[in-house]
């Protein structure tokens, strides 16, 4: 069975599994209904300011990043109705909050079955046009699914996810000490259109590679290199519970909990902190982390996922990912402070 069509379902799992809400069970893998939604007329991201060159040429647009918690929030506005997005580079496309489709859904059978076994409905709308300034993305396909306990927990008002596929072709500088997202115009190469654009001083330069979309950075722990997903989604840093044992010896386990899945079943989950990570020679400081099962998210992504880097290496300093060249760049607060 073809999984891609599951990721923005399963990526919900583990953003929730990641705000302390379940852990992720291979729910995704059960059969589906794909059921079409109407068309969403517009997406507009509200607040944000273009910089042009002497050409009037757009050749960048920053974006305002609000925090709730851990989570990165983008104001925008959908068919009118204004609320919130996360910023989610670990979600491959567009995700939607069924709780503002209600109307739609009333008119859509449901197929039986429950928690005892049968079908259940995956809904997919499209989205006519998104904007953020004068960047505008067309006809782009969109997940639709329940995002009401991240919403309850954060009480703020979340319209949905934006993935990182919203940023192809653009070079993205993430900066969530200073609460912005600066997304960078790029010609065919990858150089930014800017002709006075200088890059930052930086710390760490390297190549990421992508699967199904999603960026990944070969990271050092305990003297083992593994894959890890870079996810401003995810509230804290995990570990796969099945890295070699090197690796899992250098976090230092504080906590053990128990979390309830999605099947009811109960799912240990340890709480630590993640002590030798590192990309290429540079070292990061000690970061939050959990050591859970990533085996739904391996299948998913169809690739062994090491780990996930979320909010506490992103709060280290400025990450900038082009994702043209598939190359990343990492300026730590330390430096950017001089």
């Amino acid at each position: 069975m073809k999984t891609d069509r599951f990721m923005g379902v399963l990526k919900i799992s583990v953003l929730l599994m990641l705000t302390g809400q379940y852990c992720p069970i291979l729910r995704a893998f059960e059969p589906v209904k794909i059921q079409s939604l109407p068309d969403v007329r517009q997406v507009i991201l509200l607040n944000v300011i273009p910089a042009t060159n002497r050409d009037g040429e757009l050749v960048s647009v920053l974006i305002p990043l609000k925090q709730s918690g851990h989570l990165f929030l983008i104001e925008a506005q959908i068919d009118g109705q204004v609320g919130n997005f996360v910023f989610d580079t670990g979600a491959d496309k567009l995700v939607l909050n069924k709780t503002y489709f209600r109307n739609n859904l009333r008119a859509v059978d449901e197929p039986g079955g429950g928690l005892t076994g049968g079908t259940r409905t995956i809904y997919k709308t499209s989205v006519d046009r998104v904007q953020v300034s004068e960047l505008i993305f067309e006809d782009l396909q969109a997940d639709v699914t329940e995002l009401g306990q991240i919403e309850n927990r954060r009480k703020v008002k979340i319209l949905g996810l934006f993935g990182i596929s919203l940023f192809a072709d653009l070079e993205l500088e993430i900066d969530l000490a200073n609460g912005s997202l600066l997304l960078r115009n790029l010609d065919k190469k990858g150089v930014p259109v800017d002709p006075e654009f200088q890059p930052r001083e930086c710390d760490y330069t390297g190549k990421m590679d992508t699967h199904k979309q999603i960026l990944f950075v070969n990271g050092r722990i305990g003297g083992k290199t593994m894959d890890f997903c870079l996810d401003t989604g995810a509230e804290t840093n995990v570990i796969s519970s099945t890295a070699p044992k090197k690796a899992l010896e250098t976090v230092n386990i504080s906590r053990r909990s128990e979390m309830t899945g999605v099947g009811g079943a109960d799912i240990e989950v340890l709480y630590g902190t993640m002590t030798d990570f590192s990309l290429g020679e540079l070292k990061f400081s000690p970061m939050q982390t959990i050591v859970a099962n990533l085996t739904a998210l391996s299948q998913a992504y169809d690739y062994p996922v090491g780990g996930i880097l979320g909010f506490d290496f992103f709060d280290q300093g400025v990450i900038c990912v082009n994702l043209v060249t598939k190359e990343i760049r990492v300026t730590l607060n330390e430096r950017k402070e001089q």
